[in-house]
């Protein structure tokens, strides 16, 4: 059932980002512009070897160059693990398999040493003067050769808290996170008419932001650290470093700054922060430490996976089993422990069918290590089951629309989000909608292969779709052992009528901070110019958990809204005294609170305001710390229309309708911009983007934007949006995320129209044109380069 929106004041319309002004001008102080008065350059060391054991480390050639002011070994941080990622509390049970610097380096460009000094200069040189003893040790690239018996071992142990846990064969099971199931998958299997079996494997993007990860670390009196670094989550980074480097948590204060993207690579805290904070402390003086390019490919990346799926469907199409045998590959540490925890509850939410398993494992590799990147897992999962789902069609001789269809989630069904603890009910789902308008529009009944140019035949044009999901936000009604969803907001009213918005929340990039500045203005009855959100830092801010999930239109949402609201009661109250009315019977909006009865009774905020200081009553404030309690599914349903050069392989998107449900959209026009952005980073995962290792020594072959194949503008097909209908009853004014999801379904819905078009399926990430010509050879279905009538062609609506 889909309820009906209500009617707002500010939400619903576009408008400006909060600090568009600032970042257009170029006058926004990103932490690679700042700088403080005596402030050093700091510079790392990296090993030139996969796997080795650091046996000496002479540093005095560093320690004689002029300007040199400390110098870091692995004797300096030995005996502190670093914590990279705070799931719950800091006396929950945290993941380690790093320190600061290594004394067994597990990947080309991993940490030995650093220097801070006066200039840039002097670091670099100092660098090039120490000198280091290595016993190299075996090592592995390939996660699928990491998991042989006669492997070269990573790791020996790790430690979950106090307890160590062995590595076999190169995998990281966690206890409870790496599996899940309903129902009986084998008696399921037995029961289907149409069985299929895929294997698929999917790549190894980078998030490739703009920015390179950056740490400015200043020592404060009594032993403290006041830091500016590139965070998803200021209030976790903090207990993170704290924990790691043994300092007291309120003698850290990290200032929030925006990152200028981040797709999920500042979710934990870089190493870059845990040497600079190390050198910082040391030096006692002001230290900033800068990634370059090619050192940014050394952490970070989608993670890539080996996928084995079955499934098995009555002749109607009615699903009956999914298995999932996943491996996923973390490189040489693994900063989020638990994202087969993720793929297993994105898999078990994927359609409803009565017997479901998934069985997952991490594995470490001799490469640089990787971390969450939009979706989380999820884009693998989806890329899996969506080819799956086409495959299983054409089996069933069935309309892979209407095959989804039959099997599509909807209200009322159980929903599993980042794991089997993290739960919901759906209750709103634009599904049906988005999917019967794109196939409308796309022109799905004629999506057989054609060839659409005269004089190019051996070009040949498809369709395909993929539908899926996202969270919005990790809660649950019972809080999760391994997650938190934990969001603050402080609202102040100035006497003038503008308000103060205090957040920890991060904007990076995507205009959550916008949204969440729209949505107090829309509580409180102001005008959204009038919403002022204030410079922030973990000393005047509430608590935020990371910016992950989706979560915060929804999560950090709900929390202002909270807020907002408190604020206002207090105005509505100081009204009532002012004008003798209830307040019950007062309410606000475009700047005044008037009569619910007769609203052209009341007086401007501002005067409420000015009575209420006038009175001694104080100030009008708002706090709030809210957990959500659900994590309801966004959905987003992807139609595209390709190009395929038969005799080159390469593969054009001509024509995509991107659709999601995302409840309210709070700034229309922000939605439809992660809507293309989405589409674009997808594509990317779909046919260019991988990151490399060279096969013999592991070191990455391509760290850089002219090797590392990133799409441009001049590389994107005409897109149509479209917001589904939909009111998400547990969301903030009936909203709820967007941002990832808005990827999921992009890559399968690729693979799916190239199948249509040239009729052969790929299983493997990148799609690159290369793939596309051995597999037209291999099936004897390459074009001959002559043309024919285009009369031959069918028309499309």
């Amino acid at each position: 059932m889909v309820e009906e929106r209500r009617p707002f004041r500010v939400i619903g319309k576009s408008h400006p980002r909060v600090d568009v002004v600032e970042k257009v001008s170029g006058s926004y102080s990103y932490v690679g512009d700042m700088s403080v008065p005596g402030m050093l350059h700091a510079k790392v060391l990296r090993s030139p070897h996969a796997h080795a054991r650091v046996k000496r480390i002479d540093t005095r050639g560093a320690e004689a160059v002029p300007g040199v002011r400390a110098v870091l070994t692995p004797d300096d941080v030995l005996d502190k693990p670093v914590y990279r990622a705070n799931a719950v509390s800091p006396s929950a049970p945290n993941f380690t398999d790093a320190h600061i610097l290594e004394q067994e380096v597990r990947h080309v460009g991993d940490r030995v040493a650093a220097v801070a000094a006066t200039s840039v200069e002097a670091a670099e040189e100092a660098i090039a003067k120490i000198e280091v003893e290595y016993e190299r040790l075996p090592a592995v690239f390939d996660f699928e050769e990491a998991m042989q018996p006669d492997a070269p071992s990573v790791h020996e142990a790790v430690l979950w808290g106090g307890t160590e846990i062995p590595i076999v064969n190169n995998s990281n099971s966690l206890p409870g996170m790496t599996e899940g199931a309903f129902g009986d998958v084998e008696e399921g299997l037995r029961k289907a008419d149409v069985v299929v079996e895929n294997t698929f494997r999917t790549g190894r993007p980078h998030n490739a932001p703009l920015n390179c990860a950056a740490s400015l670390c200043r020592p404060l009196p009594g032993g403290g650290l006041e830091i500016w670094s590139h965070s998803q989550g200021i209030h976790p980074h903090r207990i993170c470093l704290a924990a790691s480097l043994g300092i007291t948590l309120g003698k850290i204060r990290l200032h929030r700054v925006s990152p200028g993207g981040a797709f999920g690579l500042y979710i934990y805290v870089h190493f870059t922060d845990f040497i600079c904070a190390a050198l910082a402390l040391k030096a006692g003086m002001p230290v900033k430490l800068e990634d370059t390019r090619e050192e940014m490919f050394l952490d970070g990346g989608r993670h890539p996976a080996l996928i084995k799926l079955r499934t098995g469907a009555m002749k109607d199409g009615t699903l009956v089993a999914m298995d999932m045998w996943l491996a996923d590959g973390v490189g040489a540490y693994e900063p989020l422990p638990g994202m087969c925890s993720l793929m297993c509850g994105f898999f078990l939410s994927k359609y409803r069918c009565p017997n479901k398993r998934f069985d997952g494992r991490s594995v470490y590799t001799n490469t640089p290590p990787l971390c969450a990147m939009r979706g989380a897992g999820n884009p693998q999962v989806h890329f899996a089951v969506e080819s799956q789902m086409d495959i299983l069609a054409e089996e069933l001789g069935m309309d892979p629309v209407e095959l989804r269809r039959k099997n599509n989630p909807g209200e009322g069904d159980h929903f599993i989000g980042q794991g089997m603890e993290i739960t919901s009910s759906i209750q709103s789902c634009g599904l049906e909608q988005l999917v019967h308008e794109g196939a409308k529009r796309i022109g799905w009944d004629n999506r057989k292969g054609y060839a659409p140019y005269e004089d190019r035949p051996w070009i040949k044009r498809g369709i395909g779709m993929a539908s899926g999901f996202h969270t919005s936000g990790a809660g649950s009604e019972k809080p999760a052992s391994y997650m938190l969803d934990y969001s603050g907001a402080i609202v102040k009213m100035n006497e003038d009528g503008t308000a103060n918005l205090t957040l920890a929340a991060v904007d990076f990039g995507s205009g959550n901070v916008t949204a969440m500045a729209v949505m107090a203005a829309e509580e409180l009855g102001i005008r959204y110019e009038d919403v002022i959100v204030t410079d922030a830092s973990t000393e005047n801010s509430l608590y935020e958990h990371w910016i992950h999930a989706s979560r915060s239109v929804y999560s950090v949402g709900g929390a202002v809204k909270a807020a907002s609201g408190k604020a206002k009661d207090m105005i509505l109250d100081w009204a009532g005294l002012m004008l003798e009315v209830p307040a019950r019977d007062l309410d606000t909006g475009d700047g005044r609170v008037f009569s619910v009865k007769d609203p052209s009774q009341g007086t401007t905020i501002r005067e409420v305001l000015e009575f209420a200081q006038s009175q001694g009553l104080g100030t009008a404030i708002g706090t709030t710390s809210h957990r959500a309690t659900a994590c309801p599914p966004h959905f987003v349903v992807t139609f595209v229309e390709v190009d395929v050069d038969t005799l080159t392989g390469a593969v054009k998107l001509v024509r995509v309708f991107q659709s999601a449900d995302v409840g309210t959209p709070i700034n229309p026009e922000a939605v439809r911009g992660q809507l293309v952005g989405g589409l674009h980073m997808g594509m990317g995962y779909a046919l260019t983007e991988d990151v490399v290792y060279d096969p013999e020594d592991g070191h990455v072959v391509n760290p850089n934007f002219k090797d590392y194949k990133l799409l441009t503008a001049l590389d994107m097909p005409d897109v149509e949006t479209l917001l589904a209908d939909s009111v998400e009853p547990t969301g903030p004014f009936g909203a709820k995320g967007v941002g990832e999801g808005a990827t999921n379904t992009v890559a399968p819905a690729v693979y799916n129209a190239v199948y249509n078009a040239v009729g052969v399926r790929i299983c493997t990430m990148p799609l690159t044109p290369e793939k596309i010509v051995d597999a037209l050879k291999v099936s004897g279905k390459t074009a001959e380069a002559k043309p024919v009538p285009l009369a031959a062609s069918p028309t499309r609506s």
